[in-house]
């Protein structure tokens, strides 16, 4: 024997249902849809670093493994060895992103 449920639940449930749906979608649409307010939303964009960016952050980092060598904070094979680790990185880099490119 199956039992059918009882009318007097379908009602609540089906008004339930209905207020969180539409609580939900207006909470989504108040986060969404902020038209007091005109406000840009800075989004980041990756862009491409120039070359002249490139050679600056080259720089830097080399000014500052000079100066970690000069304060005693790491020796000079240490640095030897992180700027080893790099070229390795842009030689890996480079390989790939000729991979891409064709």
């Amino acid at each position: 024997m199956i039992r059918r449920p009882n009318a007097k639940w379908v009602a609540p449930m089906v008004l339930t249902g209905a207020l969180l749906a539409g609580g939900s979608a207006a909470i989504a649409a108040e986060t969404w849809n902020d038209s007091d307010q005109e406000k840009v939303v800075g989004l980041p964009i990756a862009r491409k670093a120039s070359k002249e960016d490139m050679e600056a952050r080259r720089a830097e980092m080399q000014e500052r493994l000079e100066a970690k060598i000069e304060s005693g904070d790491i020796s000079q094979a240490e640095a030897d060895d992180i700027r080893a680790k790099m070229a390795d990185r842009k030689a890996k880099f480079e390989k790939l992103r000729g991979f891409a490119n064709k």
